[in-house]
């Protein structure tokens, strides 16, 4: 499994989590807003900041001797 599939992975279930969160309490107006800053500001930070690792030395003389 990539990178990217999973961080869409863990920010699907986030918001989802979230979504069902927001169906079984009924929040009142401030407690939706609340509640999607709280559903999708997590993931949006995992999409945008979660970046790959950087390549390793070994990586780099494997790639090069190819």
């Amino acid at each position: 499994m990539t990178l990217e599939h999973i961080k869409m992975t863990i920010a699907g279930l986030w918001m989802l989590t979230a979504v069902v969160i927001a169906i079984v309490v009924d929040p009142a107006w401030a407690g939706r807003i609340m509640l999607a800053a709280f559903g999708f500001l997590p993931p949006l930070a995992i999409l945008l900041l979660w970046n790959d690792p950087a390549q390793t030395m070994s990586e780099r003389i494997h790639e090069a001797r190819r």
